[in-house]
């Protein structure tokens, strides 16, 4: 079984960079949809059910932070969140982990560091 990813990114070259750093399936896990906005990213979850939600914290219409919010208040079986950011700000990644992130990962994106952040995401979808 593979776990089902949501990207949300406005950045179309960031987005194919992720989908393309790391091989999905070999971990486990396969991209199920794209968003370049909170909004289209929110409604996405509503018709279907996914378990992790790699988010850039600066998105167009609903940021990042109000999307996970959002996520965790009116989504039932909210997934596991990884915040992606250009930004290294403290309160930004102090809102993440209130909203119980699992890693905030600052651009450009390591592949060892995403691969480890998704084997952890993995442990904890497995409990």
């Amino acid at each position: 079984m593979l776990y089902k990813v949501l990207i949300v990114e406005d950045e179309v070259f960031m987005r194919e960079g992720l989908k393309n750093l790391i091989d999905w399936k070999e971990l486990g896990f396969e991209i199920v949809g794209e968003a370049e906005d909170g909004p289209s990213a929110f409604e996405f979850m509503k018709k279907m059910q996914v378990d992790v939600l790699i988010s850039d914290i600066k998105i167009p219409l609903l940021s990042g932070l109000d999307l996970i919010e959002k996520v965790k208040r009116e989504i039932k079986n909210p997934p596991e969140v990884i915040i992606i950011s250009g930004y290294a700000d403290f309160e930004y990644a102090k809102k993440a982990i209130q909203h119980g992130v699992v890693n905030y990962i600052l651009k450009p994106v390591e592949e060892e560091e995403l691969v480890d952040t998704l084997l952890k995401v993995k442990s904890n979808l497995k409990k």
